[in-house]
């Protein structure tokens, strides 16, 4: 019964009060609508989505593998795509951005100002983003201001996070490749003293080589040690030499893929000027306000009346 009445009292007075809220509730979303029209920025969003390519395509072991049962994917593994984000989130990227675009000015950050950089910085990240979709592609996306700045910006991001993950690469490939020349040289000298040793051996000792019927070499000298000592010899000379054959084709496979100037990304989506703003939806700013302010209005008006009501039984 007292709730009945409760309510039957909330209702009096809210009709008693409804010019007022009703007032409020109006003059709010006029309020609203202007400042989402003349005041709130206008925020343009655009975004540019990839995957990262499989590196190694372009060595001589992919183009010229003829083992059907071997497959060459065409994209990166889920490491490629970590990679990928820890360069487009990197230090690296965001100081280039920052740098290229002039962001500080663009931004009205003065660079007199104490810490501008961290200042600068910590507004771009609000806006900008580099995530993994639920496809493990890369999405690198931006809002801001100016439709063109905020295209440009997204499409600089990938170019210089392709720039960074080659660069990355391929400068594990060159260690690699000076590693392999050094061990070429060394694997090199050792086969010209073996070759000078059975020369030598050949030559004192009276000893031939020939091949034998099934491919096998034959060596022929009157001299047992020193036949012995040749065949072990000939076999490291020739343990060498294969050596040197399979590290000079490594060597040749890392070399064409280091001069290889192609990208490392497979660009899905590339960046584009946004025709439209995405924020800031100004009928969700003048709705969420109007309700806001009736809660508010109806909440306060119940209140005064509460208040009213214990000053007159004081």
């Amino acid at each position: 019964m007292d709730k009945e009445v409760n309510l039957i009292t909330a209702l009096r007075i809210l009709l008693k009060w409804k010019k007022q809220i009703i007032g409020l509730v109006i003059l709010s979303g006029i309020i609203a609508a202007f400042f989402s029209v003349f005041v709130m920025d206008e925020w343009f969003y655009s975004w540019s989505t990839f995957y990262p390519t499989n590196q190694a395509l372009n060595d001589r072991s992919a183009i010229f593998n003829n083992d059907a049962s071997t497959t060459v994917d065409y994209f990166g593994s889920k490491q490629d795509v970590n990679r990928l984000l820890t360069i487009a989130n990197s230090t690296p990227v965001i100081d280039f951005v920052i740098d290229s675009f002039k962001l500080a000015a663009h931004y009205d950050v003065s660079k007199t100002k104490k810490y501008w950089k961290t200042i600068v910085r910590k507004k771009f990240e609000k806006k900008y983003e580099a995530i993994k979709t639920d496809r493990d592609a890369v999405q690198i996306s931006l809002y801001d201001t100016d439709p063109k700045i905020a295209a440009a910006i997204v499409n600089t991001s990938v170019h210089k996070v392709d720039e960074l993950n080659k660069l990355s690469v391929n400068d594990m490939k060159q260690k690699t490749y000076v590693a392999i020349g050094e061990q070429l040289l060394k694997l090199q000298k050792d086969a010209n003293a073996y070759i000078d040793t059975l020369a030598n051996l050949g030559e004192k000792y009276k000893i031939k080589v020939s091949s034998g019927a099934d491919g096998t070499v034959i060596v022929d000298g009157s001299d047992y040690k020193a036949v012995q000592l040749y065949k072990s010899i000939l076999s490291r000379q020739t343990n060498t030499a294969k050596q040197l054959n399979i590290l000079s084709n490594i060597r040749e496979q890392l070399q064409v893929s280091l001069q290889n100037s192609e990208t490392s990304l497979y660009v899905l989506e590339t960046a584009f000027v946004a025709d439209r703003r995405e924020k800031p939806v100004r009928s969700l700013v003048v709705l969420i306000t109007v309700l806001i302010t009736a809660f508010v209005s109806v909440i306060g008006v119940l209140l005064i009346e509460q208040i009213r009501d214990i000053k007159d039984q004081l």
